[in-house]
């Protein structure tokens, strides 16, 4: 056991948030190989996935599960042995933990009770799309993966079509076309994307254009859908009238989105319908902005 005040190996008693590889064991760094070979407890995610990386480094540590279903009711233990001096890691299957992954209650329960936390920070799937994907600009968002459907869903996609950055998300294989097609929808299907697969494995492959040539490739089966995929939404125009100030919402942005389909030559009315039922906002409340912003040329007897 390592009391490194630097932070070079295990420290008795201390929570260390772990980072695995993604899919190449190459990417574990010497300080979590020595920090896991250190400690008396590894807290893994799903243990039987996390065997084959621990038996790779041949430490012998005790493992114990922490999945997201039931994290909650298995902190208590594990704070225990922390308060007994217990030097204990958290991993997740692959990447950083917490991120889309369990963990948030054990450091919060760590952190109430005065125990150290250390970060043993390496590979993470968000930051090896952002940099490899160019695309995201100089600010970027995570939002991991979408609520699948209804609502929350549909609020979900206008918030990332609302926002001027890029936008980092999860998504797994049987769902990556729909979620493209939602995007394209919701984002416009000109919008810069790019779709990250399987990174760092044997076949990981980046595909970089419009989120319509994205959803065409996905569907004419030029990217294959099986695995895990990172999704970048490039950074855009966002909410592009000043003159409309709303801090609770996308409004501004759905408001455009109506005046360009207007100015397709979709009827106002119907275009109000039809994004406020996409984004999941007030069908009234963009109905009133969208008569506020109609100007004499945009009237028309269009609706």
């Amino acid at each position: 056991m390592t009391d490194d005040a630097r932070g070079g190996g295990a420290t008795p008693g201390a929570l260390h948030i772990v980072s695995t590889p993604i899919g190449n064991l190459a990417d574990l760094t010497p300080r979590a190989a020595t920090v896991l070979r250190e400690v008396g407890l590894i807290v893994a995610e799903d243990t039987r996935v996390s065997r084959t990386l621990l038996t790779h480094i041949g430490t012998r540590a005790e493992v114990t599960a922490l999945p997201g279903f039931d994290e909650i009711e298995r902190v208590a233990p594990i704070i225990k042995r922390l308060q007994s001096g217990t030097a204990v890691a958290l991993i997740s299957d692959a990447g950083t933990p917490l991120i889309s992954d369990p963990g948030s209650a054990l450091v919060a329960a760590a952190i109430a009770a005065s125990i150290r936390v250390i970060p043993i920070p390496g590979a993470s799937a968000v930051l090896a799309a952002v940099v490899a994907a160019g695309v995201t600009g100089p600010q970027w968002s995570f939002v991991g993966f979408l609520p699948r459907s209804g609502v929350d869903r549909a609020r979900a996609l206008a918030s990332i079509a609302a926002d001027e950055r890029g936008t980092v998300l999860y998504e797994a294989g049987p769902r990556i076309t729909a979620t493209l097609q939602d995007l394209a929808e919701v984002c416009g299907d000109d919008r810069i994307a790019a779709v990250g697969r399987e990174l760092t494995k044997l076949h990981e492959e980046f595909r970089r254009g419009t989120l319509r040539s994205l959803v065409r490739s996905m569907s004419g089966g030029e990217i294959d859908g099986r695995g895990e995929f990172v999704i970048i939404v490039g950074a855009g125009e966002g909410a592009s009238l000043s003159d409309v100030d709303d801090p609770d919402g996308p409004y501004a942005a759905a408001l455009d989105r109506v005046n360009r389909a207007v100015a397709g030559g979709e009827p106002r009315s119907a275009a109000v319908r039809r994004v406020a039922a996409l984004w999941g906002l007030e069908r009234r409340r963009l109905w009133s902005l969208a008569h506020h912003d109609e100007t004499p040329e945009s009237r028309g007897g269009a609706d």
